[in-house]
C-alpha cells in the first residue's frame, strides 16, 4: 500500500470513536464527469432518448453549458476512454433534488423534456409527466465516474445514490458495484459497506424501478475532501438475453443488433448496457468540537508523517 493511501486511511481513523451532531446533507458546490449517452447509442429502431445531464450550469452563469447538451461519447460503443462532453465547473439534474420515482422510460426525451415512454397517453403516469424535466443521466456500455466537490465543515458518514434499479426493462440495471476515493486515492472498500432498497415514494407503480443504493462509511469523512464514485455494471439480466434471443441468427451464427455493440460490450462480458442515475446525495453529522480537534490532530500527524519520510530520501546528484 502506498504511503498516500496509509495516510488517508490514517486520518480516517482520527475520526473513529468520535461523537456527532446536527445530521443533514452536504451540498455539492460541483461535480465533474462525462456527459451521458442518447439517441446514438440507444439499443432499438423505436428509441430516441437522450439521456444526458441537461440542466448542468456551471457555477456562476444563468444557463446551461453547451456540453450540457451534447452526447459524451459520439461512437454507437462508447467506453470509459472517451470524453466527448466533459462537465465540470458547476451541477445538474444528479444533485437538483429530483429522485425519479418512475421507470427511466418514462422520465427520458430527445431535448431534455419527457416525450415518450411504455405506458398510453392516457395513463394517470404518463400525462402528467409528459413535457416535465427529464430526471435521469445514463451511460451505456461504460463504467461512468463522477467526482463531487463539497462544501466543507462537515463529516460524511453515507452517500444516497437513486439509481434505475434491475428489471427496469430496456436493458437498463443497478450498479453491481461502486468504488470510491477520496482525494483521488482509491478507499479500500472494507472502509465502507454498500445496501440497496427499492425506492417507491407514493402509489405510483413505476416507483419500483428506481433503487435507493446508500454507501455507508465506517467512519466519518471530512467534507473538505473530494469524493469519487465509480459505478460499475452489473451482470447482464432476461432483458438482455430475450434481445440476444430476439437478433441471434442460429442458421448463420450472426448477430444482427440494429445498433451494434451489444454482442461484444454485453452479452458476451456478461453485463447490462445501461447505468441510469437520477440523484446523489451526502449525508452528514457535524462533528462536536472534541471531533474537530482530532480531527486537525490527523492532520497534523499526517503533515509530520509526510515531512520526515521527505527529509529521509537522499538528495539527487548532480552533474
Amino acid at each position: 500500500m502506498s504511503l498516500r493511501s496509509r495516510l488517508l486511511i490514517a486520518l480516517s481513523t482520527t475520526v473513529l470513536g468520535s461523537t456527532v451532531a446536527s445530521a443533514g446533507l452536504v451540498t455539492v458546490t460541483s461535480y465533474e464527469m462525462n456527459n451521458g449517452n442518447g439517441a446514438s447509442q440507444y439499443t432499438t429502431p423505436t428509441g430516441g432518448q437522450n439521456y444526458f445531464d441537461f440542466t448542468y450550469t456551471k457555477t456562476g452563469e444563468g444557463s446551461p453549458t453547451a456540453n450540457a447538451g451534447k452526447n459524451g461519447s459520439q461512437s454507437s460503443i462508447p467506453y470509459n476512454g472517451v470524453n466527448d462532453a466533459p462537465l465540470s465547473g458547476g451541477t445538474g439534474k444528479l444533485t437538483d433534488g429530483v429522485k425519479a420515482s418512475d421507470n427511466f422510460s418514462l422520465v427520458s426525451g430527445t431535448d431534455g423534456t419527457i416525450s415518450n415512454g411504455w405506458t398510453v397517453a392516457g395513463s394517470p403516469y404518463y400525462g402528467g409527466l409528459n413535457g416535465g424535466p427529464s430526471q435521469y443521466v445514463g451511460w451505456k456500455y461504460q463504467d461512468p465516474t463522477i467526482l463531487f466537490n463539497l462544501t466543507g465543515g462537515q463529516a460524511v458518514t453515507s452517500i444516497s445514490i437513486y439509481a434505475a434499479a434491475n428489471k427496469s426493462g430496456g436493458l437498463v440495471g443497478a450498479p453491481a458495484n461502486i468504488a470510491l476515493s477520496l482525494n483521488g486515492t482509491l478507499l479500500d472498500p472494507s472502509l465502507y459497506t454498500l445496501s440497496s432498497v427499492a425506492y417507491k415514494p407514493g402509489s405510483n407503480p413505476y416507483a419500483g424501478s428506481t433503487d435507493l443504493i446508500t454507501l455507508t462509511l465506517k467512519n466519518p469523512v471530512p467534507s473538505a475532501f473530494s469524493f469519487g464514485l465509480q459505478f460499475f455494471r452489473g451482470p447482464l439480466l432476461q432483458d438482455g438475453y430475450d434481445y440476444w434471443n430476439q437478433y441471434y441468427d442460429p442458421v448463420t451464427k450472426t448477430f444482427n443488433d440494429p445498433l451494434s455493440g451489444f454482442d461484444t460490450s454485453a452479452y458476451y462480458p456478461n453485463l447490462e448496457p445501461w447505468i441510469m442515475l437520477s440523484e446523489v446525495e451526502f449525508n452528514a453529522a457535524v462533528p462536536e468540537p472534541s471531533t474537530w480537534v482530532m480531527m486537525i490532530a490527523g492532520f497534523a500527524g499526517l503533515g509530520f508523517m509526510a515531512y520526515r519520510r521527505k527529509a529521509r530520501q537522499p538528495a539527487l546528484a548532480t552533474a
